[in-house]
């Protein structure tokens, strides 16, 4: 009897890892991927606020493609979301012409507006008619992502579809990187010589800023604006002082990146049993949380490292 209530207890447990927390995992970790790779070329470019600008502009534009069509439309989620994505970084071009101030000045005030606009719209009455919230654009929805199988049905028709975007952004990132690993190298470190040896800097940073949207909209509805700007820097700032190879940097990056993420999941889902709360926390917060901490904490151990060897 023993046995039978053990072996029951495993397969509930199981059935719970893989219907609720393994879906999370895969999102959240392709998320990773997608813009912790993307990330890194805009680190090293030092553009890290053209993703952070992105990240926040493309909230109208989420915002108006749900109130053109009145439902849920990833077509119109996307569409609206590039809209606005490319409208904030042409405009932030027009106020550094105009006002001589810095890229990063004129960044600023774009996306600060653009966002305190999408905020405005979802308390409008036609985006809560859509079931969009503040709480959702700032902290995702990674919780309700789970595994929903049909009776008779096969397992891959449950998995959510925010998994299915994430591992196609995920995949897109990766090949774009691949595809383009020396051209985006050269701009990384000698934008002059790149120039002069064919690469076409303007055409390239078209493209790098296509697939930064995609990356950033396909996360956006599940991870939410908070952990998308944290998973554009901080994995590769924390990378940044152990290693001078971009392969390492990359690897590193993403590595130390998805152990994060599956803490922070960890720690989030299982909140009562580790710090005695009365409910589980908010998953892509804690991981956000954890990626922030972990970049001064890898700085203080290279300076550590490098004094003792001195």
């Amino acid at each position: 009897m023993s046995q039978t209530s053990d072996a029951s207890a495993l397969s509930d447990t199981l059935r719970t890892l893989l219907v609720f927390d393994l879906p999370v995992l895969v999102a959240a970790l392709m998320a990773l991927v997608a813009c912790g790779t993307l990330g890194n070329w805009l680190v090293l470019r030092k553009e890290s606020m053209t993703g952070d600008a992105i990240a926040h502009s493309v909230l109208p534009g989420l915002v108006g493609g749900f109130l053109v069509v009145g439902r849920h439309s990833v077509v119109a989620m996307f569409a609206g979301a590039a809209i606005a994505g490319v409208a904030a970084i042409l405009l932030a071009g027009w106020v550094r012409r105009q006002t001589k101030l810095e890229s990063g000045a004129a960044l600023g005030i774009v996306f600060t507006a653009f966002f305190a606009f999408g905020v405005a719209m979802l308390e409008m009455q036609g985006a809560r008619q859509v079931d969009l919230d503040p709480g959702c654009v700032l902290f995702g929805a990674l919780e309700t992502l789970f595994l929903v199988v049909p009776h008779g049905g096969h397992w891959i028709s449950g998995v959510p579809r925010e998994v299915w975007t994430l591992t196609g952004a995920a995949l897109l990132a990766v090949l774009f990187s691949v595809a383009f690993w020396k051209e985006l190298a050269a701009l990384a470190f000698d934008r002059e010589h790149a120039h002069t040896t064919g690469v076409s800097p303007r055409a390239l940073d078209q493209l790098m800023l296509c697939v930064t949207s995609v990356a950033i909209v396909a996360s956006f509805e599940a991870v939410g604006s908070v952990l998308v700007i944290s998973l554009l820097a901080c994995p590769s700032l924390i990378a940044a002082p152990h290693t001078v190879h971009l392969r390492g940097r990359f690897a590193m990056s993403l590595g130390v990146g998805s152990l994060l993420t599956v803490l922070g999941y960890g720690m989030a889902a299982y909140a009562p049993n580790l710090f005695g709360t009365s409910t589980a926390l908010n998953a892509a917060g804690m991981i956000a949380t954890l990626l922030a901490l972990a970049v001064p904490v890898s700085y203080s151990i290279r300076a550590l490292l490098n004094r003792r060897m001195a």
